[in-house]
């Protein structure tokens, strides 16, 4: 068992915006001493991460649709580590019978269920002004109110809002029109600057019940966690695994980096756009999620890593890439101009990137054969990256069961692609299959 402070912090209103006051809340909390650990509810590997801004330590997941009750619980003890605080961030919504089986999809709803996490609801008060209170409030333990006009305003807001809702008022944020200008107009999948999340925290700090929303947090029951599993080899070399980590791929999860490295393997970074080889002695290369289509051209002219990537391949190397890392071992990228940029070609296929369709779908995905990554029927769930649309220029192998999902996990001899976006921390009993050779001279299976 183990004691964690924790609570969740969400919005009630499909149409406001948490960000201006999770940034405020994480950068007064850092200012009060406190390092807290931030957690999305749901997958979104957007690059833009406000919780490594304020504190160093990057934003991790939670997931009710591709994490049992038990992982979502490891994976929430594993990361926090030392931290005081962990908080889990998303949109509250109602629930319909059983949530994580009837709608795909994670919810923070059913997080708050499976992890006894204490309800903090943001609350946009301009968007009460036509008496639209947003439904599915039962159980919210505390309201911190957004753009709040006035002293008057707040005094007329909290009285409402406390009577009707049976919950008190932790804190609020002002209008502050030059701060969320500035949030309105940051990038699409970029960080916000420390100094605007301290900015935002020097404004919501005064209004905070620091001690009330702590006490909340700290009279959470204690959390049932199994022993963490070690497969360290014992030899003189540790097991690499290679990691694309560049402007074109950035997005990981980062549980899976951690437990990895937990597990025994010295991880090392590599960039598909600059460096002119793989790093020595790698045993795994991993390409992540990321944008290769803003660095397309850079791609294709880095001829010398491409090179190396193929003679690793050919010796027999394991090479995995998911997402927009599966585009990278495409033999081409067709960009919606209709311009095709050459890749490395380890998977027959063409990779077209579909701007208009990049969504994640939650997916589960069954394995009818195996591979040095999954073993034959085997059930994953994670999220599709529906803005790759693969198309087939050669045989290769589709891992797929269901004829539906035969482009979403495709291999050729040990180099895997998948569209399928899939945490380690979901999936724990995956881990010793990275450490293991494949196929194991055990077995009989064949690979993909």
């Amino acid at each position: 068992m183990k004691a964690l402070a924790r609570f969740a912090l969400g919005t009630l209103q499909s149409e406001a915006r948490r960000e201006p006051i999770l940034w405020g809340l994480l950068a007064a909390l850092h200012e009060l001493g406190g390092t807290p650990a931030l957690f999305h509810s749901s997958c979104r590997l957007s690059g833009s991460d406000a919780a490594k801004a304020v504190t160093g330590c990057p934003t991790r997941y939670l997931d009710s649709w591709a994490m049992s009750r038990q992982s979502a619980s490891q994976a929430l003890v594993h990361a926090v580590g030392n931290n005081e605080l962990a908080i889990v961030e998303g949109h509250f919504s109602e629930r319909h019978g059983d949530a994580t089986a009837a709608v795909p999809g994670s919810s923070l709803t059913t997080l708050c269920e499976w992890l006894d996490l204490p309800r903090i609801a943001i609350v946009d008060v301009r968007n009460l002004q036509q008496c639209c209170f947003p439904g599915g409030v039962a159980g919210v333990d505390g309201l911190l109110l957004d753009r709040v006009a006035d002293p008057r305003d707040l005094a007329y807001w909290q009285t409402t809002l406390e009577s009707l809702w049976r919950a008190p008022v932790l804190g609020w944020l002002d209008e502050a029109p030059k701060l969320r200008a500035l949030c309105a107009t940051l990038p699409a999948g970029s960080s916000p600057s420390p100094e605007l999340c301290r900015s935002l925290g020097h404004r919501l700090l005064p209004t905070l019940s620091i001690e009330r929303l702590l006490g909340m947090a700290c009279r959470t029951p204690p959390l049932a966690v199994q022993p963490e599993l070690s497969y360290l080899q014992t030899t003189a070399r540790k097991f690499r695994i290679a990691i694309a980590y560049d402007d074109a791929y950035h997005c990981y999860y980062p549980e899976t980096l951690d437990l990895l490295e937990d597990a025994g393997a010295e991880l090392c970074d590599f960039s598909p756009l600059k460096s002119e080889s793989l790093p020595a002695d790698a045993d795994i290369i991993y390409f992540g999620c990321g944008h290769p289509e803003r660095y397309a051209d850079q791609l294709a002219a880095n001829h010398c890593l491409k090179q190396s990537l193929r003679c690793f391949a050919a010796a027999g190397g394991r090479v995995y890439g998911e997402g927009a890392g599966l585009g990278y071992l495409c033999r081409d990228i067709v960009l919606p101009n209709g311009t095709s940029v050459p890749m490395t070609g380890l998977l027959p296929a063409t990779a077209r990137w579909l701007p208009e369709a990049a969504t994640l779908e939650p997916t589960e995905v069954v394995f009818g054969d195996s591979s040095w990554l999954v073993p034959q029927r085997t059930a994953l769930r994670g999220y599709r990256h529906a803005g790759w649309q693969i198309e087939p220029r050669g045989p290769m192998h589709s891992y797929a069961v269901d004829v539906g999902q035969r482009l979403d996990v495709l291999g050729r001899n040990n180099v895997i692609g998948s569209r399928v976006l899939i945490n380690l921390a979901a999936n724990r009993h995956l881990l010793r299959r990275f450490f293991e050779p494949y196929p194991p001279k055990f077995s009989s299976a064949r690979g993909g």
